[in-house]
């Protein structure tokens, strides 16, 4: 009998997964349903409001060149911390405020337009995927936890690690820097129509995920192979808060925070949690930088080593600025978007709209167009 080839193996693998998730949807519709629908509220109240703007955000800074400009004055800063180009730095910057894939989409459209080597396009995507201050400071701490403190110390620690990676990654896949002809920026309106079709390509592939990852989460609860999940991870020695919200933090973060708080878990769990984002964010980030050319499991090592970093430095400022969360409890009311809201992303997309209205009559392409 032939021994089976990896590529026969993993066909088969994949095989029987798909037949296991569709005998699944049969089995446990009204729990797929339920799922669908959480995941569409997540959608609407949380991802599109906090996300939309700053994607569109960071894609016209490179579209347009204002970020090749202003990297003319920040290449000492990111050529020193982390051997990158100047135009780097709004990638870096976006992906500190933006939330998970917005750093990604940054990192895709840099090396799309030649700003940056693959080589450094692979290091950036290590390290400029985080969590942006409008879940975590908002959600998780305010909402969740009901201490805002807390959730300021939960951002900080991801900041931080994401330097401290992104440093880190300045000895690895380093090549020496080369003269690369930058390709032409669009004019100011292109630029902010291109940002602006681009991110809703973004954000309609992330909604499906978020859904997909909702009903595989709902799923796994009916069905009974959560509870059997968490009751393996206590007779191994796990903490009750860990065993009972770990499979969900693996797979989704916005769930899995809600678990680990409702479930008592720590601060430093929560740290870890939103560090590793969940498969959900992975995916996310891999689709919008799906023209960089990355290893799955070196993308996932980074990610891990960015959650337990962020745990290690939550303890440090929980030693020095000691926060006190007397009730580690769920709320029973719908997330809201207006939590996820940032006012500078809504003034700065506003000021984009004007310049592009204010452009508008300098192209008469455009005007014929809109007068069709």
């Amino acid at each position: 009998m032939k021994h089976l080839s990896g590529n026969s193996v993993r066909f088969l693998l994949i095989s029987v997964c798909t037949l296991l998730a569709a005998a699944a949807l049969l089995l446990f519709p009204m729990s797929a349903a339920d799922g669908a629908r959480r995941g569409i509220g997540y959608c609407l109240n949380l991802l599109i409001p906090s996300l939309f703007p700053f994607m569109v955000f960071s894609a016209f800074l490179i579209k347009s060149g204002i970020s090749s400009r202003l990297g003319r004055f920040l290449s000492p800063v990111t050529r020193f911390l982390f051997r990158l180009p100047g135009c780097s730095a709004a990638a870096i910057f976006m992906s500190l405020i933006g939330g998970y894939p917005v750093g990604a989409r940054a990192i895709a459209a840099l090396y799309a337009q030649n700003d940056i080597s693959e080589k450094e396009a692979q290091r950036m995507l290590c390290f400029c995927v985080n969590s942006g201050p409008a879940f975590v400071i908002s959600t998780v701490g305010g909402m969740m936890l009901g201490d805002l403190r807390a959730g300021l110390i939960l951002f900080a620690s991801q900041i931080l690690a994401s330097l401290l990676l992104g440093i880190a990654c300045r000895f690895t896949l380093w090549e020496p820097p080369s003269d690369r002809r930058e390709s032409a920026k669009a004019e100011p309106s292109s630029a902010l129509i291109a940002s602006a079709a681009d991110a809703s390509r973004g954000m309609a592939s992330m909604c499906a995920f978020v859904i997909l990852f909702a009903v595989l989460v709902s799923v796994l609860i009916q069905s009974g192979l959560s509870d059997a999940f968490s009751r393996l991870l206590l007779k191994a020695g796990f903490p009750y808060a860990a065993a009972s919200s770990l499979l969900s933090v693996l797979l989704e973060v916005t769930g899995g925070c809600m678990d680990a708080v409702v479930a008592g878990a720590p601060l430093l769990f929560l740290s870890f949690a939103i560090g590793w984002g969940g498969l959900c964010v992975h995916f996310q980030v891999l689709s919008a930088a799906a023209n960089v050319r990355i290893s799955r499991l070196r993308f996932t090592l980074f990610r891990l080593l960015h959650g337990l970093c962020a745990a290690f430095l939550t303890n440090l400022f929980l030693r020095m600025f000691p926060v006190t969360v007397s009730v580690f409890s769920s709320t029973d009311q719908t997330l809201s978007g207006r939590l996820s809201g940032s006012a500078p992303a809504a003034c700065a997309l506003f000021l984009l709209c004007m310049a592009f209205l204010l452009t508008l009559q300098k192209f008469p392409v455009l005007r014929k167009r809109n007068s069709k």
